[in-house]
C-alpha cells in the first residue's frame, strides 16, 4: 500500500503525524511525507521518504502577509479569527499557491491513500482532483463545520477552476483524532463527523531518563513553563510567565526553543532553570503543573501525564483549547501573565484539577496506538471511493 502524508511546513504540524507514518512504514507500506521545502530538515533521521512540494516562502512577504492578517482580524471573535485565517490565508493563499504542484505529485506517485492534516488543504484538494481517497489527521482539537464552512467555499472554488464539479462529501472521511473525548464539547456538528480515535504517541508517557535539569532543585513542587516550538520567540510572553513565578516557593523549568537566547531572561535564582530544549517526556513525569499557551502537543503531553494546566492563549485555536481545558476542570485559562501566579497556586492546591487531568490521562492511554489504526487503512480505499 502506498501512503502519502502531507503537512505544512511548521514542525508543530509535522510532528503529530510522524508516529502514524512510521507505523505505516513498519507495517510494510510505502510511505512518502510531503511538506514545504523549508521544512525538509524536520524529516531528517525519520527514515521516511521526504518530498518537497511548492516554492520556498519569502520571509519578508510572509511577515507582511501576517501583519495584514492581524489587521484584518482585529475585533473578530476567536472563532471568527480562526475561520478567516484558515479560509483566506491557509487555503486561499497557502494551499492555492502549491495546489498545482501537489496535483502533479499525487498524479505521478499515485498513492492509495492521502493522509493530510487540518492545516494542509492542498493535499486534500489534490486527492479529490486526482480521485484518490484521503483521511484527515488531527493536529489539535477538532473543528466545527460552521467554523470551517468558509474554508470549504474557498477550496470548492479552487477545484472547480481545475475542472472538478465541487468537492465530495466529508461524512465518510475518517478523522484520525487524538483529542480526548473529555475535552470535546457536546452537541457540535463537526467538520469531519467520522472519528477514528488515535493515541498521540509522541507525547504519551514512555520509559526513559529523568531530565538532568531537575537535579538539585530546592522545592517539593515543580512548574514547567513553555510556549512550544512555534511561539517561543513571542516578545515578552515567556519572560512574563517566568516573572510571575520567580518569587513563589516552587521550582520553575522553562524551555525557550533550540535557538532561544537564555541571556534575555537575565540572572535567575537557583529554583528557576531556563533551558533551550528538554524533551517534555523527560520533564512531565516530575512536574506538578504546566504553564503554556495552549499548543496541542504541550496540552496533550501534560494531560497524558495527568498534569493540570494554566493556559494563556496567544493565537489560532489556543483560545479554543483554553476553553476546553477550563470546561473539563483540567486547568485554568488566563488572559495574560498577570493571572498566572494565582492560577498556578490554584491548580497546585485544589485536587480537582489533578483529578480531572488524571481522568483525561486514562482516556488518552486507552486510545488505539498508531499500529492499530494503520491496520484499518487498507480497507479505507474501498469504503470512501
Amino acid at each position: 500500500m502506498r501512503l502519502m502524508f502531507s503537512s505544512g511546513a511548521g514542525y508543530s504540524h509535522i510532528a503529530p503525524m510522524l508516529p502514524l507514518a512510521r507505523a505505516a512504514r513498519a507495517a510494510g507500506a510505502e510511505v512518502a511525507f510531503v511538506t514545504g521545502p523549508e521544512a525538509m530538515g524536520h524529516l531528517e533521521n525519520t527514515g521516511l521518504q521526504a518530498v518537497s512540494v511548492g516554492r520556498p516562502s519569502d520571509p519578508a512577504a510572509a511577515a507582511a502577509m501576517w501583519q495584514r492578517a492581524r489587521e484584518e482580524m482585529a475585533g473578530m471573535t476567536a472563532d471568527e479569527r480562526l475561520s478567516h485565517l484558515v479560509a483566506e490565508y491557509m487555503v486561499g493563499l497557502g494551499a492555492a499557491a502549491r495546489l498545482d504542484d501537489m496535483v502533479e505529485f499525487v498524479r505521478d506517485w499515485r498513492p492509495d491513500l492521502v493522509v493530510a492534516n487540518l492545516a494542509e488543504r492542498a493535499a486534500v484538494m489534490a486527492a479529490c482532483l486526482v480521485g484518490v481517497p484521503y483521511a484527515m489527521h488531527a493536529i489539535g482539537p477538532p473543528k466545527s463545520a460552521a467554523t470551517m464552512a468558509r474554508a470549504w467555499e474557498v477550496a470548492d472554488g479552487l477545484v472547480r477552476e481545475r475542472g472538478l464539479d465541487g468537492l465530495p462529501p466529508r461524512d465518510a472521511v475518517p478523522y484520525l483524532d487524538f483529542w480526548p473525548e473529555g475535552l470535546r464539547p457536546a452537541g457540535v456538528a463537526w467538520e469531519y463527523p467520522t472519528r477514528w480515535p488515535l493515541q498521540p504517541a509522541g507525547v504519551v508517557p514512555e520509559p526513559g531518563p529523568r531530565a538532568k535539569v531537575l537535579d538539585g532543585l530546592p522545592y517539593d513542587r515543580t512548574v514547567y513553563v513553555t510556549l512550544g516550538t512555534t511561539h517561543n520567540a513571542s516578545p515578552g510572553v515567556l519572560e512574563s510567565m517566568v516573572a510571575a513565578l520567580r518569587d513563589e516557593p516552587v521550582n520553575v523549568v522553562a524551555t525557550i526553543g533550540r535557538d532561544g537566547d537564555v541571556s534575555r531572561f537575565g540572572e535567575q535564582p537557583d529554583h528557576v532553570r531556563i533551558e533551550q530544549f528538554v524533551p517534555q517526556t523527560q520533564l512531565l513525569p516530575a512536574v506538578d503543573a504546566v504553564v503554556c499557551h495552549g499548543g496541542s502537543a504541550t496540552v496533550l503531553g501534560a494531560l497524558a501525564h495527568g498534569v493540570p494546566l494554566v493556559v494563556s492563549p496567544l493565537a489560532s485555536d489556543h483560545f479554543e483549547v483554553a476553553a476546553q481545558v477550563k470546561a473539563a476542570e483540567a486547568g485554568i485559562a488566563v488572559d495574560s501573565g498577570e493571572g498566572i501566579r494565582d492560577a498556578v497556586q490554584a491548580v497546585l492546591t485544589d485536587p480537582r484539577y489533578r483529578e480531572s487531568a488524571g481522568s483525561l490521562a486514562a482516556q488518552i492511554a486507552e486510545q488505539p496506538a498508531p499500529a492499530a489504526v494503520v491496520a484499518r487503512l487498507p480497507d479505507l480505499k474501498v469504503s470512501i471511493r
